[in-house]
């Protein structure tokens, strides 16, 4: 009887290791995705994006290229089809509320400030108006 409880056992801690790294890679971009890529000219700055639904598909997250690689930075807060959307940034400012809102008929990014918390980080990393190109992204 023990040798049996060991043979299910087993296995089902197998499952387990895989369903919860599986749960762990949910905010992981698969590839090729599509997405917008900005170039701002003055700063000589690159912001290229990817949308995807999130795990139990209920609504769209934003990836940003960061170092590299795609990191997960928020929401999709709102969006029209084929008119505009607008999601946030949780990683290029810690203690200001910040988000990108992208004209989809003008492919026109603006940046938009949605509260200032302590004021101390520097804004001048953020770009004017630039304009976007959507393509399918490789990475």
């Amino acid at each position: 009887m023990k040798k049996k409880n060991k043979l299910i056992f087993i296995p089902m801690i197998f499952i387990s290791i895989l369903f919860f790294y599986n749960i762990a890679k949910s905010h992981e971009v698969s590839l090729p995705n599509f997405g917008f890529i900005c170039i701002d000219e003055v700063n000589k700055q690159k912001f290229e994006f990817i949308f995807s639904r999130n795990a139990n598909d209920s609504s769209d997250i934003v990836f940003r290229r960061i170092d590299g690689k795609f990191k997960f930075i928020g929401n999709v807060l709102a969006q029209k089809s084929g008119a505009y959307s607008l999601w946030e940034d949780k990683i290029l400012f810690k203690t200001t509320e910040f988000a990108w809102n992208l004209d989809k008929v003008t492919s026109i990014l603006t940046p938009i400030f949605l509260s200032v918390g302590l004021d101390i980080e520097d804004k001048s990393k953020i770009p004017e108006k630039i304009t976007c190109n959507s393509r399918s992204i490789y990475y």
